[in-house]
């Protein structure tokens, strides 16, 4: 591996086993992921990015298989995913306080005493008013919105070398977005996490990448940095996805 990246896939290709016949969703997939950069795949519903993720994180469907050629190199430690739905990654009957506690023992050693101090001052850090109440809830007495900060500070206390996050802020409104977006922005740059989002939405984009990958059809169709992806866009796809998202702004509000 490049010493500079933290992931490297290559040539991932990925079908899922059909009644007639097999159907490939990524097809010869190629990118790496930089150390201490915020990484984003984006691309329209169906091009592929969940699936690339779930080829990472070893999460594929039962039926799936892989070319001979695929290979995902990893150079990390620990790897903590961040998903779409905060719901889903929570159980409605145990309190806030026993399921963090439980994700971050997954990960590193530590007394519920420990827990309790570190959790609360980066709760605090994330704005959360009354930490100790929140600890005490259950999942269904949240937004969504506060059980995706809550994800996202138990990522903070992990201090994992890669973060994966696949859709984070969709489910969220407006406001709770941007929110969400700059505690990404903070892991990265006060913690150095490496961050790989995925997301439809060029507007995420804007917000927090240093590099950029653009996803159709189960192939990568460009790569780059923002910058080069916002000014010179070399495929029509890239074009269209960055006009549907900014169509009422010109380029120097991006920014």
């Amino acid at each position: 591996m490049n010493s500079e990246n933290l992931l490297e896939v290559k040539g991932l290709s990925l079908s899922i086993v059909g009644d007639e016949d097999d159907h490939q969703v990524i097809n010869n997939v190629c990118f790496d992921v930089t150390k201490g950069k915020i990484t984003c795949l984006v691309g329209e519903s169906g091009s592929g990015k969940t699936m690339t993720i779930a080829s990472i994180l070893g999460l594929t469907p039962e039926k799936a298989y892989f070319s001979d050629q695929s290979s995902i190199q990893f150079s990390g430690e620990s790897i903590f995913s961040i998903f779409q739905d905060p719901m889903n990654s929570f159980n409605q009957s145990i309190k806030i306080r026993k399921q963090l506690f439980n994700m971050v023992n997954g990960y590193m050693e530590m007394t519920q005493p420990d827990f309790e101090r570190s959790m609360e001052t980066i709760l605090r850090k994330l704005n959360f008013k009354d930490p100790q109440r929140v600890l005490g809830q259950y999942p269904f007495e949240l937004s969504g919105g506060m059980l995706q900060r809550l994800m996202i500070a138990c990522g903070m206390l992990i201090e994992p070398t890669l973060i994966i996050a696949d859709e984070p802020t969709t489910a969220l409104d407006v406001t709770i977005q941007k929110e969400i977006l700059k505690e990404f922005i903070t892991i990265n740059r006060e913690l150095k996490t490496t961050l790989f989002v995925v997301t439809h939405d060029f507007g995420v984009v804007a917000e927090i990448a240093d590099e950029v990958i653009v996803m159709q059809k189960g192939r990568i169709v460009e790569q780059g940095n923002v910058f080069e992806i916002f000014d010179k866009p070399r495929e029509g796809y890239t074009k269209r996805l960055i006009k549907a998202t900014f169509k009422e702004l010109n380029h120097a509000d991006v920014y």
